[in-house]
């Protein structure tokens, strides 16, 4: 059964506990053997401490990763931090500054190569949510005590565990990337996930009995929901299972849907692709190529959309902008048929930097009726 499944936290979350334990033993004279850790999400979770060591000005702490039952390649592994006191932060072009403190990826951690991912050419791998989580920590900490750090994340075993994943191919080298948009790995078992999935959608026809959904791919859709007015708890993250959950949407009665998501995964459908896991299908810049053709883009643009590592990178090709409409009418023509016209549908792309790219003819005038209906 699915709920049966161990959750763990992601590598972001083991950095920012690591943190939040250095600098306890190092500006309390704190040594835990366990935090206590709030995560993006509100989760409240205790996370062991495996290694803490304290000279000086200096401490460094390992977290093991705790991937539950999700079948993740950094399950067991150490996340190291390294935090260093200092009077005044030096200048690194390859560091992330806050604050009170500097930001380095050290040994196992990859550096970004390439154009189009959620962090910047020439700095560490570390995302978004694990960046949030970091500092929400180490500034709290630091200004108190009125210090300054060099903080350094590192994974010993992250060079070998990165030929594992895809960082290769992203242009992310010489080690793994530190994740996780809410500070927690849910477990990925696919029909584990997908027997979650359809309870999670029949509890919500039978609670409510309305006949219209929200699908997204991720949590970073919520911020949309609420900026248009709509009911977050009308909202079902369907992960890579698109076809999937149109088949349950359509099985439960539902008669419309909103799908809100980053137009790397939603390219896919455009193309056909009903389920997006890179594993089982990957055709996104052919599909970006093809659909740029179609709507007129310069054969030099359409060559680098070709060429681009990624979705992200590719989007700054686009020269006619109303390619975003085109490619967002027809993912809705696409579920639509899916669904064989049982489900009418309207879609909104967006950035990772939170930019609306482009959205399908209705999508307001559908998204204004769910806002009215509460």
């Amino acid at each position: 059964m699915s709920e049966n499944l161990k959750s763990g936290y992601t590598t972001g979350t083991c950095s920012a506990v690591g943190i939040k334990a250095g600098l306890e033993a190092l500006l309390n004279d704190r040594y835990l053997d366990k935090v206590e850790f709030t995560t993006l999400n509100g989760k409240n979770i205790v996370v062991p401490i495996s290694k803490i060591r304290v000279r000086k000005n200096l401490v460094s702490v390992a977290v093991t990763k705790d991937a539950g039952d999700d079948p993740d390649v950094t399950n067991g592994i150490n996340i190291c931090s390294r935090i260093k006191l200092v009077d005044k932060l030096p200048q690194r072009e390859d560091g992330i500054y806050f604050k009170n403190f500097l930001l380095l990826g050290g040994r196992g951690v990859g550096k970004v190569t390439k154009l189009g991912l959620q962090a910047e050419v020439g700095k560490p791998a570390i995302n978004p949510g694990p960046l949030k989580m970091i500092e929400r920590v180490a500034d709290d900490f630091l200004e108190k005590k009125e210090k300054k750090a060099i903080i350094t994340i590192y994974v010993p075993e992250g060079r070998k565990k990165a030929k594992k994943t895809f960082n290769p191919k992203l242009g992310i080298v010489g080690g793994i990337s530190i994740l996780g948009s809410t500070g927690i790995v849910k477990p990925m078992s696919e029909e584990a996930l997908k027997d979650s999935l359809f309870v999670e959608l029949k509890v919500l026809k039978m609670s409510k009995n309305r006949d219209w959904v929200i699908f997204t791919f991720g949590n970073y859709s919520r911020d949309y929901c609420e900026k248009l007015g709509l009911d977050l708890e009308q909202t079902v993250v369907i992960s890579n299972y698109v076809g999937f959950m149109v088949d349950s949407a359509v099985k439960l009665g539902f008669k419309k849907v909103i799908l809100l998501g980053h137009i790397a995964k939603a390219i896919k459908i455009a193309g056909g692709i009903f389920n997006t896991h890179s594993k089982v299908a990957d055709a996104r810049m052919e599909i970006m190529g093809a659909n740029a053709f179609l709507c007129g883009e310069a054969s030099e643009n359409i060559y680098k959309i070709l060429e681009a590592n990624s979705v992200e990178e590719a989007c700054n090709y686009i020269e006619k902008k109303e390619f975003f409409n085109f490619i967002a009418n027809k993912v809705k023509k696409r579920v639509e048929e899916y669904s064989k016209d049982e489900l009418k549908c309207e879609v909104l792309l967006f950035s990772f930097s939170g930019a609306t790219l482009g959205y399908s003819d209705n999508f307001y005038k559908m998204a204004g009726e769910f806002s009215e209906k509460g």
